[in-house]
């Protein structure tokens, strides 16, 4: 057996991480969040790159900023399906203090199973828009995302909970040197229960018989993992396209040069591994270790690069472009309707690709997560071996894959300058790494009770998180003068204070310096 450490990709970066990606619907537009997403026909200046970008061309008084500048905003949401708003938290916050017995594993392993898990970090490093004459606008925008959508079948969540403890295995190596059956296998299952003492000693499971193991794809099946980590070099423009006396129409253009620095895609349908690919930075020094022995597979990262640089500036392993579309009508200076289409394009892979051989399974070391919080487990907790190279490298070939698209409507009523309210449809284009995984329904508004300060809510359902209705807020501050604004949100309020509905979301959207000239 030519044996080789595979942290089971699915498994090691991401299956039970708690955490759903909502980057694409209001990217670090913070008061978007409080909207839940509802942003087609609201945003405007820098913050409307990647939703609509005619509406850099909206200025409705002469009072108006000519120049907005901001720093560091951001956004991150995490969604469970299958987690209470306590589990959540525990997993978020309190990881370290946590750790399952076996019968804790098991109870794990079948409640995150054939649920959605995922998360979403974007972060705009720097962005700033120019209000021109006639009628045009500009924007500029760098920003990172760190997208994640996984949902992972029972078997797969048995390993990554129970490790070798899990029923694929037909036999266990003890501590002791002793090779027993594994009472839990489906052709055991007329033996004795083992005792958790017993099962604590578990240190290998395993196939005696290599034929009989069952491959990575048929393991796998009806299991999903995406992730990508981009960094985006955005420029928007939109300008006045019609006006009269009732109808104002505007229309705009949005261009990005995007380096990736990571990509994982990896699903398997009807016993096949249709999607596999794998590319990460050379930056962070992907290793698997010794092919004669079962080891994990580590990170590490060049001596020659410091930490800061490989957050800050990663080396890229991928570049591409993207385009947005977006049209807005203003109608009776009140009624707002607005179409786009963002991020048509692709991205192409150059660097460190992989593709998973679909090997067969055969051997586990490792007791597996002992709780949701995958990066408080234990080293060693995922060791795998096959009959052959689970991993293999690609040399030269590349891997181009189409960005994550979108199609969004939107339409929304200012009342009297104090409420704005509206309604956004949000459609994903294609089904790849990083989209949504069906229509996201949003309504929400904007109120202003005084001039330095705008309250938003809303509710909103669907996207990655189905499971549950939403209910956002947020909170801006705008100095009397009006050239500084700040702001906090949440996709949803009602996760801090009850568990209505199935799963759990904990977001945060922010911005603290947002300069108005």
């Amino acid at each position: 057996m030519r044996a080789r450490s595979f942290t089971f990709f699915l498994i090691n970066f991401f299956c039970s991480l708690p955490i759903t990606g909502f980057s694409q619907v209001e990217s670090t537009a913070y008061t978007a969040t409080g909207r839940g997403g509802v942003a087609t026909t609201f945003t405007t200046d820098y913050q409307t790159i990647g939703i609509n970008p005619a509406n850099l061309g909206i200025r409705q008084s002469f009072r108006d900023p000519r120049i907005i500048i901001g720093i560091g905003e951001m956004h991150t949401t995490f969604f469970a399906e299958a987690l209470d708003r306590r589990e959540l938290n525990d997993a978020i916050f309190n990881s370290a203090g946590t750790r399952f017995s076996m019968a804790e594993k098991h109870q794990a392993a079948t409640k995150i199973a054939n649920t959605s898990v995922a998360l979403n970090m974007d972060v705009m490093l720097a962005g700033a828009s120019l209000q021109l004459e006639d009628g045009r606008g500009v924007a500029i925008s760098i920003r990172d995302r760190f997208q994640l959508f996984a949902r992972i079948n029972q078997t797969t969540a048995e390993l990554a909970f129970l490790g070798a403890n899990a029923s694929y295995f037909p036999e266990l190596l003890l501590s002791d040197g002793r090779v027993i059956a594994n009472p839990t296998y489906p052709g055991n299952q007329s033996l004795e229960p083992l005792p958790e003492e017993t099962r604590q000693m578990v240190i290998n499971g395993l196939y005696a018989n290599e034929d009989s193991a069952r491959l990575y794809s048929e393991i796998m099946d009806g299991s999903r993992v995406s992730s990508s980590w981009y960094r985006e070099y955005n420029l928007s423009y939109g300008q006045q396209l019609y006006e009269s006396y009732n109808l104002q129409l505007y229309g705009g253009v949005g261009l990005r040069y995007i380096n990736g620095i990571m990509m994982i895609e990896m699903a398997a349908e009807n016993g096949e591994l249709v999607s596999s690919n794998i590319s990460v930075s050379s930056d962070f020094g992907l290793s698997f270790g010794d092919t004669s022995q079962i080891t994990n597979p580590t990170f590490i990262p060049s001596r020659n690069v410091s930490a800061f640089r490989r957050l800050a500036f990663p080396r890229p392993v991928g570049r591409g472009y993207g385009i947005d579309f977006g049209i807005t009508a203003i109608i009776k200076k009140n009624l707002r309707l607005g179409l786009a289409i963002t991020n048509i394009g692709q991205l192409r892979w150059r660097g460190n690709v992989y593709q998973v051989n679909d090997g067969k399974l055969v051997q586990f070391a490792g007791n597996g997560l002992n709780n949701y919080n995958l990066l408080a487990s234990e080293e060693g907790a995922f060791q795998f071996a096959g009959d052959k190279s689970p991993l293999r490298w690609e040399g030269a070939n590349q891997i181009t894959e189409p960005l994550p698209s979108l199609i969004r409507a939107g339409i929304s009523y200012e009342f009297y300058k104090r409420l704005h309210a509206g309604i956004d449809l949000i459609a994903p284009r294609n089904r790849v790494a990083g989209n949504l995984e069906s229509w996201l329904y949003a309504i929400g508004a904007d109120f202003t009770p005084s001039k330095i300060f705008t309250l938003s809510s809303g509710v909103n359902f669907g996207g990655n998180n189905s499971s549950r209705v939403n209910w956002p807020a947020g909170i801006s501050y705008n100095a009397r003068k009006g050239h500084y604004q700040c702001g906090i949100s949440t996709r949803d309020l009602l996760t801090f204070f009850s568990d209505i509905g199935e799963g759990s979301t904990v977001s945060l959207a922010a911005g603290f310096f947002r300069i108005k000239i």
